[in-house]
């Protein structure tokens, strides 16, 4: 079997740790910065100052180019070792590759195999009309781990509770048929008993509505019919308003001492002018009636 080895260095032959003097660094650069603890530079000694930050910032660079040299040489065999493995790992991509193309190919020719084995699956157990395979399809029945029986169990499952929830539509009692055209189109019960729902709450504020509508109707005929026949017998509706005055009219004989004289006669004219007549001969104690 094909395996990598490494030859050199052995498991014990890499290099454990780089020893180097930095306790010897820690303990003098340890001292040399108690020179600087609590110092203070003055306007005289910055230039003073200036010096020996330079030469820290010296110390610090030879320091640290020191480690990045050692670095480099520790990471360079490293380096080629990766460079030549992913060399070698693209080889067996490329293969692997080839291959996976294949298998990708075959075993989409037993999945479209197995669709239409479904749909003749489908087609044979005797679904609703309105109910089609996309309707209740299930991508996990292409898997070749699920067995064509699996996937009929499901279907008739399927089928039967279609079966019940197209009862319990049928049963509404109101707007089932809408709610039935929700439900074919969607397989949701709950979605198509909202919308039967819905509607019957629109028919019902509908009929609220029209029953109101009807009801200011008949109050305005009414409206109407009383005002009608108020302006045909004005001197009804003098005595239905003027009910305290009544019993002056009667008795306006009593007041009129001149002899008194009948003329009849009709009058054409719109409401308030027959009632602005009908005042104008109460105020002058004048008797009228309705002419038989």
């Amino acid at each position: 079997m094909l395996e990598l080895k490494i030859f050199s260095p052995q498991e014990n032959g890499f290099v454990p740790e780089i020893k180097w003097n930095n306790e010897e660094l820690k303990v003098a650069i340890a001292e040399k910065m108690k020179e600087y603890n609590g110092l203070v530079f003055t306007e005289e000694t910055i230039s003073e100052g200036k010096k020996d930050r330079a030469n820290l910032n010296k110390l610090r660079g030879a320091i640290d180019d020191e480690r990045k040299r050692v670095k480099k040489l520790c990471m360079e065999p490293c380096n080629r070792f990766e460079k030549e493995v992913k060399e070698v790992l693209a080889l067996v991509d490329e293969q692997i590759n080839a291959i996976d193309v294949q298998i990708k190919e075959v075993e989409q020719i037993k999945r479209e195999e197995k669709r239409k084995a479904v749909q003749e699956l489908f087609e044979s157990i005797g679904f609703q009309k309105f109910v089609t395979l996309e309707m209740i399809w299930d991508e996990k029945w292409l898997n070749a781990s699920v067995a064509l029986s699996k996937v009929e169990n499901q279907m008739k499952e399927t089928m039967y509770r279609i079966g019940e929830e197209v009862g319990t539509i049928s049963r509404l009692p109101e707007f089932s048929f809408e709610a039935m055209e929700v439900y074919k189109k969607t397989l949701d019960l709950t979605q198509a008993i909202k919308k039967g729902q819905e509607l019957a709450d629109i028919q019902k504020r509908k009929e609220e509505a029209l029953a109101r509508q009807k009801a200011e109707e008949e109050r305005r005929k009414a409206e109407e019919a009383a005002a009608g026949k108020e302006s045909e017998n004005p001197e009804e509706a003098a005595d239905t308003h003027d009910a305290p005055k009544k019993a002056e009219e009667n008795d306006y004989t009593r007041v009129v001492s001149e002899p008194v004289m009948r003329i009849d006669f009709r009058v054409w004219g719109t409401k308030e002018q027959i009632l602005a007549l009908r005042d104008y001969m109460k105020q002058n104690n004048l008797k009228f009636g309705k002419v038989e």
